[in-house]
């Protein structure tokens, strides 16, 4: 939704000029694959992907390196690390008492992030009781019938589902801790801290610090300087409209564009950020 309506307001600032077909995928993986390969010129994704795709590794081993720049970074604080236990498990407190217990989390990226969260306490999966990977409605209902007694999820806070879930049934979010963030952080780059206040959901009073990665848009190198200068004036010069589409689109400003980038920015993007008095270091 977000990205057709800044194709179409691409298509009413420079009438005849632009064309975009958008196009749905599995995720930052694909993205990042089909814009190393050619058959993209635009694509979002995780902030790790842009250094691990734009070097050719892990995942994008084989794969021409250096293809994807930096475009903007997304509005918002980005999926937000939350790990929640019921409010009445007196023995969960801290992730280090996340020892031998039943813990859920989603396959996939959310197993990543656990294995990062651990990481900061110098845990791994092998110090946890049994893990069970479900979906994220089958987390919520896991918890509430006791066969796991933990789980950890990566959503934008306040979450409907854990909004719900506080409700009915009652729960716990729990405390990442800044010094764990910091080591994070210190490690992979492209994680930043995000603090949950207190009174996000009913029942839990206490601020909580965790973590998130922002999702960028990219580019190819090889698409026109002109092209990229035109996306992101046109973002930022709409942001209010954007908003309105899309609430992710809040914050959407130069500043923002430019937070925690990893890869080389596109010239375009970099004309942009120039023009307005930012990264006039960077060449």
């Amino acid at each position: 939704v977000l990205y057709n309506a800044i194709a179409d307001l691409m298509g009413k600032s420079y009438p005849g000029f632009y064309s975009f077909a958008i196009e749905a995928s599995t995720g930052s993986a694909e993205n990042a694959r089909l814009l190393a390969n050619g058959e993209t010129d635009f694509g979002t994704m995780g902030m790790d992907m842009t250094l691990s795709c734009y070097n050719a590794e892990g995942d994008f081993a084989g794969m021409p390196a250096q293809q994807i720049t930096h475009v903007a970074t997304h509005s918002g604080t980005g999926a937000t690390i939350q790990v929640i236990t019921s409010a009445k498990n007196d023995s969960i407190n801290s992730i280090p008492d996340l020892k031998g217990k039943k813990f859920g989390v989603t396959a996939g990226m959310m197993a990543g992030y656990l294995d990062d969260v651990l990481f900061a306490y110098d845990m791994t999966t092998d110090d946890l009781g049994k893990i069970t990977n479900l979906s994220l409605t089958d987390l919520c209902n896991a918890l509430q019938d006791g066969t796991i007694d933990a789980f950890l999820y990566a959503t934008p806070a306040p979450s409907t589902n854990f909004t719900d879930l506080a409700m009915t049934y009652g729960i716990k979010l729990i405390d990442i801790g800044q010094e764990a963030v910091d080591k994070l952080i210190e490690t992979k780059p492209w994680y930043h801290a995000v603090p949950i206040p207190g009174g996000t959901y009913k029942g839990v009073d206490n601020d909580v610090v965790s973590f998130a990665q922002y999702t960028v848009l990219c580019a190819r190198a090889d698409v026109p300087e002109e092209t990229v200068y035109h996306l992101v004036k046109t973002m930022m010069d709409n942001a209010d409209a954007l908003e309105a589409v899309h609430k992710n689109a809040a914050g959407t400003n130069p500043e923002r564009g430019i937070e925690g980038a990893l890869i080389p920015y596109h010239p375009g993007a970099l004309r942009y950020y120039h023009e307005v008095g930012l990264l006039q270091d960077v060449q």
